[in-house]
């Protein structure tokens, strides 16, 4: 191992580190899900602490994005190659260490939510991955569990990082406007449908839905999900937004009356967590992840009862003093939360890879 002791600026416990190389393929990604802001969210927090190296393809064509990461990046002089989203090089040098975070294995659990390229290529790699690499950063308990589960060879080397919450998303000065906020992606494990079918079951015509998510090649949608994306198209009530920038997104969070998630399966739940931070009430899943993000903080439902989720949210709606309750105990659940401790984690791990 190359390394030179008493370096202190930039160091991991007093040894040097000729290279750490951030794998940065996942941030060539034209549209943004929670990989892709952990991704980008930790490199700028460990960017503060370590010489980092970020790599990444020219290329935006995805297959050879993954060529490249097979065929270049494990060959690039590096003491740790960290991949942050999911995948790593098929072979990686013996001479190196590999770090890599897998978020979940909803591939897995979730087949029917992704096209098929996609779970075949994962099905195929990430096992290969595990088997190799030195450490596995996973976001939650639950994942942890999942994994390990699923692969005995991951056994002894997943650790549990913290996700944190970026300090732009913060309570501003903006009124509480009438509507309910989703925001995620246009996956179906993420249930989306479901708010939609329980807004439109509220006996109430006060209040509007405002829908915040993009589409990705990844992920597939049925017929009958299709159908119910359609018709809320055309619902009055109902309103859809893509693309949206970051400081757009915590102006949404803000003027919420409530944030509604019923995720079917989450690795973690950032959406959960930005809302806390923003001072917008909290309905989401008791499945899962989630209930480790929301804590005591949020109110839990049944994701797969339409009519439990629909109660939740008249529940919330009716009451001003349990929104106020919720507000309170969701601003100090996302203090909990940080990027800069998700960073020393990871860092943590860097550490026990050198030993």
């Amino acid at each position: 191992m190359a390394f030179r002791a008493g370096l202190e600026e930039k160091s991991i416990k007093g040894y040097f580190i000729l290279k750490i190389l951030f794998d940065a393929r996942v941030l060539t990604h034209k549209t943004y899900t929670g990989v892709e802001n952990y991704a980008c969210s930790v490199l700028e927090e460990l960017e503060k602490k370590l010489s980092l190296v970020v790599v990444q393809p020219k290329s935006t064509n995805k297959y050879l994005l993954h060529l490249w990461s097979h065929l270049k990046l494990p060959f690039m002089k590096a003491d740790i190659i960290f991949c942050p989203a999911n995948t790593a090089p098929l072979f990686v040098p013996k001479s190196k260490r590999l770090v890599m975070t897998i978020h979940d294995v909803a591939f897995l659990t979730q087949p029917q939510s992704f096209s098929k390229f996609f779970r075949y290529y994962y099905r195929f790699l990430v096992p290969k991955n595990i088997q190799r690499a030195d450490k596995i950063l996973t976001v939650s308990q639950y994942s942890k569990s999942e994994i390990e589960s699923y692969y005995k060879d991951a056994k002894g080397k997943v650790e549990v990082v913290s996700l944190g919450v970026d300090d732009s998303f913060r309570v501003l000065s903006r009124e509480k406007k009438e509507y309910i906020l989703y925001v995620g992606s246009m996956n179906k494990r993420k249930n989306f449908t479901g708010v939609i079918k329980a807004f439109l079951s509220l006996k109430r015509d006060d209040v509007k839905l405002i829908v915040v998510g993009n589409f990705s090649s990844n992920f597939t949608l049925d017929d009958k999900t299709q159908r119910v994306l359609e018709e809320a198209k055309e619902h009055n009530s109902i309103e859809f937004k893509s693309n949206v920038s970051n400081d757009a997104l915590i102006e949404l969070y803000n003027e919420a009356k409530l944030f509604v998630f019923p995720s079917f399966y989450e690795g973690f739940g950032l959406p959960v967590l930005e809302a806390m931070a923003c001072g917008t009430p909290v309905i989401t899943s008791n499945v899962s992840s989630l209930p480790e993000v929301g804590g005591d903080a949020v109110l839990y439902c049944d994701p797969y009862s339409i009519e439990d989720i629909s109660q939740k949210i008249e529940q919330v709606l009716s009451d001003a003093s349990l929104q106020e309750q919720m507000r309170k105990k969701g601003l100090a659940r996302a203090k909990e939360f940080s990027w800069e401790k998700s960073a020393q984690e990871h860092i943590r791990v860097f550490e026990e890879v050198l030993k």
